[in-house]
């Protein structure tokens, strides 16, 4: 007799603000996963809509699987507002990391050096400190390598 096991379907989501440079992002997110969530802020959405989005997506994705990595790529803003929506969206996603205790979170600033990608450094610091051990935050973008947690322990 065969016994059959299944596999949890495992599944990343890459969610980009306008003006985020996403595209770079779908290969590092393929390692390890069978799929790829793609949520892009539509033009004229605010920050707050996408937000509303995103933690939609991310409870349609628990339903089919499990969710292993993400990344928030980030536009040219870093207002309150814009801020308060990225702490939504993370939270959003992280939830669904840690009952597993498990995880890759990548938060990009840019690649510009400026209070956008340090606004995005700053949140990635408070979030590594928020979920412990067994979730990556980091802050690198895919094209430096290798990606480092956010703050050296």
């Amino acid at each position: 007799m065969e016994i059959l096991m299944s596999r949890t379907k495992k599944t990343a989501v890459l969610v980009a603000e306008r003006g985020g440079e996403w595209s770079e992002w779908v290969e590092p997110l393929r390692d390890d996963v069978d799929d790829i969530a793609i949520v892009l802020q539509r033009q004229g959405e605010s920050p707050s809509e996408l937000a509303t989005r995103v933690r939609e997506r991310v409870a349609e994705l628990q339903l089919e699987g499990e969710l292993v990595a993400a990344a928030l790529v980030g536009g040219d803003r870093w207002d309150p507002d814009t801020l308060s929506a990225r702490s939504l969206m993370i939270r959003a996603i992280v939830s669904q990391m840690v009952p597993t205790g498990q995880g890759r979170l990548f938060l990009d600033g840019g690649g510009r050096a400026g209070r956008g990608r340090h606004a995005m450094q700053a949140l990635a610091a408070v979030v590594e400190d928020q979920v412990g051990g067994g979730i990556a935050v980091l802050t690198q973008s895919p094209a430096v390598a290798p990606m480092a947690p956010a703050r050296a322990a």
